[in-house]
């Protein structure tokens, strides 16, 4: 296998500054050459010790010799010898001067001879119904908008542990908290790479030690945070620290597409049937695997496989290592931590392209498809992205309105059902959607690049030639050039697939019913925060609580993020003055109040209540502690508060541009919105920017354990200094419940 150079690789990306680009180039070079070890575990040498059942045949115990070496028996069960000289004399040239001279050559032959003969053993798997309950099930596709039963179920059993929890986080008596007032909380992980994963861990932690986790009803992700979400539910079995251990083990020294990594993984007892499986289980259905399905399954399989070394840690499942993972992991069966509602549901994100409707009447859905023949540049129809959200449960889109079980995303299907029974897909190719960032089109590396340019000359400069390319070009040109993706996006099934039976109507399919496959991408390229699925009307979010790792949370852009997604769903997300409230606050706090110490001691509560109302939205949200310098004080958690308005015609989507407003389920219900952006916090970490790091660039996946500490002592008291402001927005949400079920039930009493 040739060796994997992180640098030049068009799949893995570059991070954003020129520091975190030459710092990967040294790491490549100097992790070139590491031994075969995963965790402390070398290497099996033996090729049978990897690959067992019927796929090879063993040597049984008597046909040894004293040697360990194979005897070979003639047809009167009688030794030859002089065979059994020539193997041994093999077998030491072969030890002492084959072995030496090509090492990885043999462990590449080894990994060839027992990937060849896993087809076969995947093929008699596909059909065990004790192995894959599923392939039982015929699935059809839900449509409407209101939620599946299964996550219903899990919000009943949810509610009576929120609320519990949720009184004891504001210090309140929980006989006087109502299950129905309890406010639907959901945390939102941004998108940033192993920057991203390790914070979303950092918060996921905070929030478990300082009370907030149990408050929760969903978790969600974009990007980089999918893989901390997949880790915590799956190999971590729902123990934080069990997850953060898993990263130390495993983000050093192998970068996870390295010849070093894949070697070690395909030539574990199960690393190529959890690594290669899914892509060949995938090629059998009939959909082309692409070089980003190759991605997807290498770095994930990198990223999640456990190992014996796994069970040392203390926290996963007890299980021996035969059976560590005996199959793939199954997105489907983190159902068996939410189900009884222990745990916040997890809500992954990717989006699909959906571009000209002309497509349709041609005929096309591929990447390349040209606009209709002799159409104006004014023609050109606005292009748009489709939010797919997945949890354990089902995957769909709202904008569509439809949805398939998770376990029978990836089947073919036609007319709403599907037409094999295959087993669920392994959650390597899940998470290879919903982080596929490289297979985005060009519109979102120039928009990205253009973020990160400095307005000085150098940045002025790229920016003129870009607008004269432009206008050369033409606007027809520009947008097809924008629109085109240069790596091949990961092709699923489309579940959706001449869904219209009637023939009248299936003159009118729509390109998506017209097509056997759809594609799907990172959602960052759309929008870098996991807002979109949080405003599912029939969910009913109060507070969404937004961690923001991106490159750019320093430049105060998540105004505009939020107001992209604020506009399809019908929100208007407004910031608050901290300063303006805090001064509203000083002036209803009168001196006697100020001097009384019973008013430090009081309960939120009684807080709340001695401020006047049109200072209800109290300075507890202004975290700055007096006489300190910190710049970035006040920032670590910043509300916004949502309310229901119009939907505009048009908005500028992320890429600066006014187009018409996607189709998209609007929100009715006011909501909060809390920005907790990863930023500097010098009494946590000192001289660390985690935007700027050389070693914490997006792109980056090779972490030290030292690494992996700072940015999670830096995200813990991120948390930590915006707690009051978290607080602020859960009282007010309670409150407003409150009211609203009051309002009701003296209005239904007046009719009675």
């Amino acid at each position: 296998m040739s060796e994997f150079q992180p640098r030049s690789s068009s799949l893995t990306g570059r991070s954003e500054t020129f520091e975190q680009r030459q710092y990967e180039e040294e790491l490549a070079k100097k992790l070139k050459k590491k031994p075969y070890i995963i965790g402390p575990t070398p290497i099996r040498e033996h090729f049978h010790e990897h690959f067992r059942d019927d796929e090879l045949e063993e040597t049984k115990p008597q046909d040894l010799e004293a040697g360990g070496h194979p005897a070979v028996v003639d047809q009167h069960g009688k030794k030859k010898r002089k065979r059994a000289f020539f193997w041994r004399k093999w077998r030491a040239f072969w030890e002492k001067v084959i072995k030496p001279a090509f090492p990885e050559a043999i462990m590449d032959m080894k990994i060839l001879f027992g990937t060849a003969a896993l087809k076969a053993r995947l093929k008699r798997e596909s059909t065990n119904a004790t192995l894959h309950p599923e392939i039982a099930s015929v699935a059809e596709v839900r449509r409407g908008l209101e939620l599946c039963p299964e996550e219903q179920r899990f919000l009943r059993n949810r509610r009576e542990l929120m609320r519990l929890a949720f009184a004891k986080y504001l210090d309140l008596d929980p006989d006087d908290v109502h299950p129905d007032d309890v406010p639907v909380i959901a945390f939102g992980g941004s998108g940033g790479g192993f920057r991203a994963l390790i914070g979303c861990l950092g918060y996921m932690d905070a929030m478990k030690q300082h009370g907030l986790w149990d408050c929760l009803a969903y978790t969600s992700g974009v990007s980089g945070s999918c893989w901390a979400l997949g880790i915590y539910y799956t190999i971590a079995n729902c123990n934080i620290q069990a997850a953060i251990d898993h990263c130390k083990a495993r983000f050093y020294p192998y970068h996870p597409l390295s010849s070093d990594a894949i070697r070690a993984i395909l030539s574990t007892q199960s690393g190529a049937k959890i690594t290669l499986g899914p892509l060949i289980q995938k090629h059998k259905s009939g959909i082309e695997t692409h070089s980003m399905d190759w991605y997807s399954t290498f770095t994930s399989g990198y990223i999640f496989f456990q190992g014996e070394a796994k069970l040392e840690i203390g926290h996963i499942r007890e299980r021996d290592a035969a059976t560590s993972q005996a199959k793939w992991l199954k997105y489907s069966d983190v159902g068996s931590h939410t189900d009884n509602g222990h745990e916040p549901l997890p809500i992954m994100t990717a989006i699909r392209h959906e571009r000209s409707s002309d497509r349709a009447k041609h005929g096309s859905s591929s990447d390349d498809a040209e606009l209709a023949e002799g159409s104006s540049d004014n023609e050109t129809p606005n292009s748009w992205y489709q939010w797919f959200e997945m949890t354990p449960y089902e995957i769909g889109c709202d904008e569509i309105e439809a949805w398939v079980p998770t376990w029978a995303f990836g089947r073919p299907f036609s007319h709403g059902k599907s037409t094999a029974q295959l087993p669920e897909q392994s959650l390597s190719l899940i998470l290879g959607l919903a982080t596929s960032a490289p297979a985005a089109h060009l519109a979102s590396y120039l928009s990205t690049i253009n973020r990160n340019l400095s307005y000085g000359i150098f940045g002025t400069s790229i920016r003129e030639i870009a607008r004269t390319i432009s206008w050369w070009w033409g606007e027809r040109g520009t947008e097809q050039f924008e629109n085109h993706h240069p790596l091949h996006a990961c092709e699923e099934h489309n579940y959706m697939y001449e869904y219209t039976e009637d023939d009248q109507e299936k003159k009118k399919l729509s390109d998506l019913e017209s097509s056997q496959t759809i594609e799907l991408i990172d959602s960052g390229m759309d929008n870098n925060c996991p807002t979109y699925v949080l405003l599912l009307p029939a969910r009913g979010v109060d507070i969404i609580m937004n961690m923001d790792a991106s490159s750019d949370v320093l430049n105060d852009t998540f105004q505009e993020r939020v107001d992209q997604i604020g506009s399809r769903k019908g929100m208007k997300f407004t910031k608050r003055d901290t300063d303006v409230l805090k001064q509203a606050h000083d002036n209803s706090t009168t001196e006697e109040e100020k001097r009384d110490p019973a008013a430090e001691s009081s309960t939120p509560t009684e807080r709340r209540e001695s401020i006047p109302e049109e200072a209800s939205k109290e300075a507890k949200i202004d975290t700055r502690e007096k006489g300190t310098d910190n710049p970035y004080e006040g920032k670590y958690a910043q509300i916004y508060d949502g309310t229901p308005t119009e939907r505009p015609a048009t908005v500028v989507n992320s890429y600066g541009k006014t187009v018409t407003n996607p189709p998209s389920p609007v929100f009715t219900k006011e909501s909060t919105m809390i920005y907790m952006p990863i930023i500097p916090n010098e009494e946590a970490v000192k001289d660390f920017n985690p935007s700027t790091a050389k070693f914490s660039g997006s792109y980056n996946l090779v972490w030290t354990p030292e690494q992996i500490d700072m940015l999670l002592d830096l995200s813990r008291a991120n948390f930590a200094a915006g707690e009051d402001a978290i607080k602020t927005a859960m009282m007010e949400a309670w409150q407003r419940n409150k009211s609203k079920r009051e309002e009701s039930q003296v209005k239904t009493s007046d009719l009675a």
